[in-house]
């Protein structure tokens, strides 16, 4: 039997080893992709702890990026909406087979729409956030907005909408319903919800819904143009509403998609009905959407995107792994760039256990 000391000192060898193969990955792909900055968390059942950040948080000033700035998480939003949702549901405030014609009478085909569809994007209704849409708010990041507003410009496209039930299909639209429930409902806007029953029990300290327009932190976000990189970090928050508003950084992250995935905060029959999933449309098998949940080939989380920022926070269960990735450049054209990342990533970490193998841009 090796003395421990040199058992120990083979084990930091080893991870020593692991961290400069995921740091070759993430820079490799900064530098073929003109990153600004990354930030990434990985965290192996206590075993093994990587959280490094690289780049730039401010190009302009050079100000290297720092670990746990706060960022604009996106769509990730959505599992606190739904949380908050399914809380209320155990609460006996709401049930998730209401129709939603009991809150809103006049949306279209709301009789046959239930809560639950909109949690599991399964309402069939056309999202107010299309194309044209996300150029319009390019160009004026701070525009008015407001819910009603997202919601009737969905409703007008009612004539597209397809049959409940039908189809998994994205749209935000939906969550943006579900966050004027939470206030109809309530009577407090989402962010006291969101504070007084997920931040506050979880203990997230720097997870926040905004009321304004600015990022706390000293993190930029930047969108690539022609003539360069353009920062595109302030934008009004009520244009994402309760589907993409939300602020908070890595450590509150892996606090959270733990929480998230083992049901801390909601009873164990809610959260068997919210890990039901199924395949999302136009998408391989093992892209999976449950109750406000994307099960990606076993990785439980979310993903999200909004101006300035590209996001992954997904835990697997098998492994007892959290895998967080922020890259600070979304460009006007909604694509990813931190997602073809998270799966180079996970894939050299569990390469018998995913089912992805080629990463465009890696």
């Amino acid at each position: 039997m090796l003395p421990l000391i040199l058992v120990l000192c083979a084990c930091k060898e080893h991870e020593a080893d692991r961290s400069q193969v995921l740091d070759d990955i993430v820079m490799s792909y900064m530098n073929k992709n003109n990153i600004p900055g990354a930030e990434v968390l990985i965290w192996i059942n206590g075993d093994f702890n990587y959280h490094r950040a690289f780049g730039f948080a401010d190009i302009e000033k050079g100000i290297k990026r720092q670990i746990n700035q706060p960022f604009r998480i996106a769509s990730i939003s959505k599992t606190f909406t739904a949380l908050r949702i399914l809380q209320m549901h155990d609460e006996g405030l709401i049930d998730i087979n209401d129709s939603l014609v009991k809150y809103m009478p006049e949306f279209p085909n709301a009789e046959a729409i239930t809560l639950s569809d909109l949690l599991g994007m399964t309402s069939g209704i056309t999202d107010f956030a299309d194309h044209d849409f996300l150029g319009i708010w390019y160009e004026d990041l701070d525009m008015e907005f407001s819910m009603e507003k997202a919601v009737n410009i969905s409703a007008m496209k009612s004539d597209s909408f397809l049959s409940p039930g039908e189809k998994v299909v994205y749209s935000n639209v939906n969550y943006t319903l579900l966050g004027f429930i939470i206030e109809k409902v309530t009577g407090n806007s989402v962010g006291s919800e969101f504070s007084e029953h997920i931040f506050l029990p979880l203990g997230l300290q720097n997870t926040f819904y905004p009321s304004s327009d600015e990022l706390p932190g000293g993190l930029r976000g930047y969108s690539l143009e022609k003539e360069g990189f353009a920062d595109v970090t302030k934008l009004n928050p009520a244009v994402p509403h309760t589907g993409g508003a939300v602020i908070s950084d890595m450590n509150d992250l892996w606090i959270f998609v733990q929480a998230l995935y083992n049901g801390s905060l909601i009873s164990e029959d809610t959260l068997r009905k919210q890990q039901e999933t199924r395949t999302m449309d136009k998408s391989p098998e093992w892209v999976r959407y449950g109750l406000g949940i994307l099960d990606l080939g076993g990785f439980w989380g979310h993903n999200g995107t909004i101006f300035g920022f590209s996001s992954e926070m997904f835990y697997l269960p098998r492994d007892n792994a959290v895998i967080i990735i922020n890259v600070n450049r979304l460009d006007r054209d909604d694509k990813s760039w931190s997602g073809d990342l998270f799966l180079a990533l996970s894939k050299q970490l569990f390469p018998e256990g995913v089912k992805w193998n080629n990463f465009p841009g890696i």
